[in-house]
């Protein structure tokens, strides 16, 4: 069976790109506290969407496809679930917010990730907080519905001694403190995702597993952006730096960096969008108008109510189109389309 030596990764000769990365991180990582400061109430607006987008992201990725409308009322908890894709929906939605609201006291045991498995699968007629019992594999369909085997897991019979084995070594070196906590993550992530644990529902745990471990390492992102969401958008890249990193894992020969990279990336591309939109605060004084202000004004192309609402969150309806109105009476803006399709461009 492999062998699972993470004090090895101290010992890691880092790209550059990699090493890059983890210092953008870690700068950002050092504003976070100045944006609880200077803009609670965004922070508010975008935890809340957030919590959606992930969601709904996270399950799209699995193929598991909800209507806008549906989806609100399944997060608001106020309907009764229709079918297995909402009850999927609603498990990983009471997971994510347990994982918001609790992330400190969730060790990362085997025993605990059976128990949030079990909880995903709760409205469903699924039995989940089982390790798989039977082997499975990963394959590829290419676009002539052919498939290969792109990854064999590790066995249904070796399944609970491999989970058993990376959760004592992240947990040693969480508590030794001797490793990079960004590549201790992501190697992590990398062997539950190889072991392949379950019957169904492995990308979502690892997902939810990501956030878990962001949160215990001091790293906030996930409150307010959507990494899946992030990762949705990025999904070829994502499962492309999984098959690379894949090959050669049972007998550990495998190039771990394309992965990391790509997980990293997602991060940094999470602060990016996370300072974008609570970033502007430090150097811009002219309240909630003149935020909309300095949005079109940087804006290039066409751009959408849409655009401005997801910018700036916390700026009302009302303000909104007060801006606009004024800058289309100065001639500096032009409608194209009416309704709720307009679109708006600058002259």
């Amino acid at each position: 069976m492999k062998n699972y030596q993470y004090e090895n990764l101290n010992q890691l000769m880092m790209p550059m790109k990699t090493v890059n990365l983890i210092a953008k991180i870690n700068e950002y990582k050092g504003k976070q506290e100045l944006y609880k400061r200077q803009a609670p109430q965004i922070l508010d607006t975008l935890r809340d969407v957030a919590v959606i987008h992930s969601t709904k992201a996270s399950n799209a990725i699995e193929g598991i496809i909800i209507t806008d409308s549906r989806l609100k009322s399944i997060m608001k908890n106020d309907t009764d679930l229709q079918d297995r894709s909402e009850g999927e929906i609603a498990g990983y939605r009471d997971v994510l917010q347990l994982i918001h609201a609790s992330f400190e006291a969730i060790p990362v045991r085997e025993s605990v990730i059976l128990q949030l498995h079990k909880e995903m699968y709760r409205y469903i007629a699924i039995d989940g907080g089982t390790w798989k019992n039977a082997d499975n594999v990963i394959t590829e369909t290419f676009s002539d519905g052919a498939k290969r085997i792109r990854f064999e897991p590790v066995s249904a019979f070796n399944t609970s001694r491999a989970m058993e084995r990376v959760c004592f070594e992240l947990r040693e070196r969480m508590s030794k403190q001797d490793v990079e906590p960004l590549i201790l993550l992501s190697v992590f992530i990398l062997d539950f995702l190889s072991i392949h644990p379950f019957n169904d529902g492995n990308g979502r745990m690892a997902r939810l597993l990501t956030l878990l471990l962001l949160y215990q390492f001091g790293f906030e992102v996930g409150r307010y952006i959507s990494l899946e969401k992030i990762i949705e958008e990025s999904k070829e890249e994502y499962y492309e730096t999984l098959r690379k990193s894949s090959i050669g894992w049972h007998e550990g020969t495998n190039d771990i960096f394309p992965w990391i990279n790509y997980l990293l990336g997602t991060f940094v591309a999470a602060y990016k969008d996370l300072e974008s939109r609570v970033g502007v605060i430090k150097s811009q004084k002219g309240g909630k108008s003149q935020r909309v202000h300095v949005f079109i004004d940087k804006k290039l192309g066409y751009f959408t109510k849409s655009d401005i609402r997801n910018a700036c969150p916390d700026v009302s309806e009302a303000t909104i189109n007060r801006v606009l109105s004024e800058l289309k009476e100065q001639q500096l803006i032009e409608s194209v389309g009416l309704g709720r399709n307009a679109k708006w461009k600058k002259k």
